[in-house]
């Protein structure tokens, strides 16, 4: 078992350990120079020169360089300007104006990551911002902030103002050494600081694309409008309070040109158990119908119409017989020395979309229990709970899926909660399911149940139980696939056709770019990024279903799918996933180190 943990820390996360590096130079134009540490001597700059800890760069007159830091901060330095790299730790950076302008993209950090960025006069720290910054030697600065916060703290006191303040998005703040002042930024100043300031361009190319940036700007900050007021329900979606270890997030389209915003999270309810969210806001899903003639032809009716206010969740749950290190940079070598067994792992994808003041959740959950006899994980948790009725005996795959509704003691969003720990046992009636808790145990079976309806089904197995249908069928380079299990309520041994508690899991999987365009596999074996970038470029897709079986059809097993939804007497919706590998790369960031270390370790003996 401790082996099997190690290698999913390895097989996971040491792909991408080739991708680590000290900052570097990305590109540069004209007069550009580099010093190696803080003694060291000034030397002509070249492209991918690493600069560590305590080396500097500078550019004279017509000189120009982009900067890469090892979290994907990118800096750019205008001509007569200089920057240090002063501190570059696993959780702290810091760089140094010494005079000059400077641009500065810092992504969204790690939970106790700091960035900070330090001028003759003052320090600033910034989380997920983008801002310009001019200073002098004698403190005169000039700060312009384009997206995010940057919290400003004075090392040398004005003669008038505050020693800390607060510079929002559209804010600049100038000072000159005796009193700041804070003012809304002017269309002049902010077209300046968004145009591209990559080295060897011309001012016509620097000023390209900046009303369509502008247009991009207004809808992030209507859509943000939109989320943030949505935060409230999300926390009752989830009860989710404590603190997170690691926190992403990002804004693109999906695969049907809706907004989305997801937002990635790791924490801990208690000392031995991890929590993964991955959610998925949407201000507006429209309706779709499939217009391309191989996804109507292969692809599955979505039924839900328009909805506002949407949110879907991706959710993985992980308990274990140990408590885990506080710190995250210590969970390889913990994995790797101790005894460390799963106790039980689930998945839970839903959906929430009130629908006539109804908070339904739709889910769909998988998962698993340890064996002590057997020293492995159940995929087959009924098993383990007592259920020796129908085929659930066999290890074949189990769902419990439904669609939850408050009632009585107990709220939708609880109710996934405890499912979510496989706090569920059978009733002992077919495909029933209760909640085991001594205060609590309402009964959950019953389609069209007034309590809502929640089922556990079993993966059929034979001829006509399975579907699928995907790019390489339909001889495109594009990466989608569309595919269909046939599962069975409660294992019952009906036979196969009698199809009243038959039901198909049905799935479309993408995987795409910002922009919600399908990729293709050119886009990944043509590509010159480093793996860090392509995965911040690209994201995945997987809409679920659960779809009626057809009853009286034969021959094709997509014939036998129907359109409607298995739980048209509640509603009508399927669960729409966007999944971002960003959270991925930030604890790969965090614990490269160890991993590393401990690699070279396992080499060595």
């Amino acid at each position: 078992m401790r082996k099997q943990i190690i290698s999913l820390f390895l097989f996971v996360l040491l792909p991408l350990a080739a991708g680590a590096e000290e900052a570097k130079i990305l590109s540069l134009s004209g007069n550009v120079e580099v010093r190696q540490g803080r003694d060291g001597q000034w030397t002509s700059a070249s492209e991918n020169v690493q600069i560590p800890e305590g080396g500097a760069l500078r550019t004279g007159a017509g000189g120009t360089v982009v900067l890469l830091m090892p979290n994907k901060t990118k800096v750019w330095l205008k001509e007569n300007s200089s920057i240090e790299v002063e501190q570059r730790q696993t959780l702290v950076s810091r760089l140094a104006l010494v005079f000059g302008k400077v641009k500065i993209r810092v992504p969204h950090l790690m939970r106790k990551e700091k960035f900070e960025v330090r001028t003759p006069a003052a320090v600033c720290a910034v989380r997920g911002t983008e801002f310009t910054m001019d200073a002098t030697e004698d403190g005169k600065m000039n700060i312009q902030v384009l997206f995010g916060e940057v919290k400003l703290k004075f090392t040398v006191p004005l003669e008038q103002g505050k020693e800390a303040m607060n510079i929002l998005q559209g804010q600049t703040l100038t000072s000159d050494g005796k009193k700041a002042v804070q003012a809304l930024s002017t269309k002049m100043t902010e077209w300046a600081a968004l145009s591209n300031w990559n080295p060897g361009i011309t001012k016509e190319e620097s000023e390209k694309g900046l009303q369509q940036k502008e247009a991009d700007r207004s809808e992030i900050k209507e859509f943000a409008k939109v989320t943030n007021g949505a935060e409230d329900t999300v926390k009752s979606f989830l009860n989710v309070v404590k603190e997170s270890d690691l926190e992403a997030g990002r804004t693109l389209n999906d695969v049907h040109g809706n907004l989305v915003r997801v937002d990635q999270r790791m924490l801990r309810p208690d000392a031995s158990t991890i929590q993964f969210f991955n959610i998925v806001k949407r201000p507006d899903y429209a309706n779709y119908t499939y217009t391309n003639a191989v996804a109507a032809a292969h692809g599955f009716a979505y039924n839900g119409g328009h909805v506002t206010d949407r949110l879907d969740l991706m959710q993985l749950n992980v308990g274990f017989n140990k408590d885990l290190p506080q710190r995250i940079e210590e969970w390889p070598g913990f994995f790797n020395g101790n005894e460390v067994k799963p106790t039980y792992m689930s998945t839970i994808m839903a959906n929430k979309t009130e629908v006539a003041g109804l908070p339904d959740i739709f889910f769909i959950a998988t998962g698993a229990k340890y064996d002590a006899a057997t020293d492995n994980m159940e995929n087959n948790p009924l098993k383990l709970l007592g259920y020796s009725g129908g085929n659930a005996t066999t290890d074949d795959g189990i769902i419990i899926t439904g669609v939850l509704k408050n009632a009585s003691g107990i709220t939708a969003a609880q109710g996934l909660d405890k499912i979510s720990k496989l706090e569920v046992a059978n009733t002992g009636t077919l495909g029933g399911l209760v909640y085991t808790d001594e205060n609590f145990i309402p009964t959950l079976d019953g389609v069209g149940a007034a309590a809502g309806a929640v089922v556990w089904a079993q993966r059929v197995s034979g001829a006509d139980t399975s579907y699928s249908y995907s790019s390489d069928d339909a001889n495109s380079s594009q990466l989608w696939n569309y595919n269909a299990d046939r599962y069975r309520i409660g294992g019952s041994n009906q036979a196969i056709g009698a199809g009243t508690l038959d039901l198909w899991y049905a799935m479309e999987s993408y995987v795409i770019g910002n922009g919600g365009n399908i990729r293709a596999t050119t886009d990944f074996t043509n590509s010159t990024s480093d793996p860090f970038t392509l995965l911040k470029d690209n994201a995945g897709e997987v809409i679920m279903a659960l779809k009626k079986y057809k009853t009286g059809t034969t021959g094709n097993p997509y014939s036998m799918i129907d359109t409607a939804d298995y739980f048209t007497a509640i509603s009508n919706k399927n669960i729409d996933i966007v999944f971002i590998p960003d959270l991925m790369v930030a604890a790969v960031q965090r614990m490269l180190p160890a991993i590393t270390k401990m690699n070279d370790t396992n080499k060595n003996n």
